[in-house]
C-alpha cells in the first residue's frame, strides 16, 4: 500500500496510509490526512491515482506545493519524492519492495501519523541516579542509531532498533547465496544491545570472519550472511 511519511524534528518520522483513490490533505477537520497549522489551507492538495499513478493537485492553497523543491500546481508522484505543504515536509513512498523502508527504517515499525497534540506522559515522578540515566540514555542512543550497512554499496542501511531485522528470501533485507529461502537469520534487541542469531540450518552467518550462531554485536563488526557482506555500525552519543 502507498505511504506519505511525515518528517518531523520533534516527533521523528510519522506513516499515513494511502489506501483510498483520493486523499485530501489540509488543515480542516473534515481532510483525510489533517496538517494542523495556519501555513496549511484547509484544504490544501490531494494525492489521487489513475490507473496505478499516483499524482499530487494543489488545491488552490495560499501557500502552495512543492515537490522536490519545486512549486507546482499537479504532479505525477515517484516512490522517494519529497513534498512540503506549509511547514511540513513528507516523502511519498510507492507499494514496491523497496519502499518498506525510509531512510533505513521499516516502515511498519513507524508509529501510525496522528494529528492530534500530545498528551504527554504520566506526571507521576519517580527517582533515578545520574548514572542509571546515562546508561539509559547510551542504550537507547544505541538502539535507535545503529545500522546494518551493506558492504557492496554503503549508501544502503538498515536500521534493527528494537523490533528485530530479519534477512533472507522472506525476510526485511535480502541476502544472496543459496539456502537464503524463509528467513535464515535475525537481528534482535535484548535490551543493552543488538544481537545476531542464525535461523538457516544450511547457511553461515559470521562475526568478524568467524561462525557464529548467536552474537552480541559491537560497533565495526563484519557480518557476513550467506554471500552478502555487512558492517555494523553505531554513530556516537553526543
Amino acid at each position: 500500500m502507498p505511504k506519505i511519511v511525515i518528517v518531523s524534528q520533534v516527533d521523528g518520522y510519522r506513516v499515513f496510509d494511502l489506501n483510498e483513490e483520493r486523499t485530501i490533505i489540509g488543515r480542516g477537520e473534515d481532510s483525510d490526512l489533517m496538517l494542523p497549522n495556519i501555513s496549511v489551507s484547509r484544504h490544501h492538495a490531494q494525492v489521487v491515482f489513475h490507473d496505478g499513478v499516483a499524482s499530487i493537485e494543489d488545491l488552490g492553497s495560499s501557500n502552495g506545493t512543492m515537490v522536490n523543491g519545486k512549486s507546482v500546481k499537479d504532479a505525477t508522484l515517484s516512490s522517494g519524492d519529497e513534498i512540503v505543504l506549509g511547514k511540513f515536509q513528507m516523502v511519498y513512498l510507492g507499494d514496491a519492495s523497496d519502499d518498506r523502508f525510509y531512510n533505513g527504517r521499516y516502515l511498519e515499525y513507524m508509529l501510525k501519523y496522528d494529528a492530534a497534540p500530545s498528551r504527554g506522559v504520566d506526571d507521576s515522578t519517580f527517582s533515578i541516579s545520574p548514572e542509571q540515566l546515562r546508561r539509559q540514555q547510551e542504550e537507547a542512543h544505541k538502539m535507535r542509531s545503529a545500522k546494518l550497512v551493506l558492504l557492496k554499496n554503503p549508501t544502503r542501511f538498515w536500521h534493527p532498533e528494537d523490533r528485530g531485522l530479519t534477512m533472507g528470501d522472506e525476510g526485511m533485507v535480502k541476502v544472496e547465496g543459496m539456502f537464503t529461502g524463509g528467513v535464515v537469520a535475525e537481528i534482535s534487541w535484548n535490551g543493552k544491545a543488538h544481537v545476531i542469531h542464525k535461523q538457516g540450518r544450511l547457511i553461515k552467518v559470521q562475526v568478524n570472519e568467524q561462525s557464529v550462531a548467536e552474537q552480541v554485536l559491537r560497533r565495526g563488526d563484519r557480518i557476513r550472511v550467506a554471500n552478502t557482506g555487512f558492517r555494523y555500525d553505531v554513530t556516537d552519543m553526543t
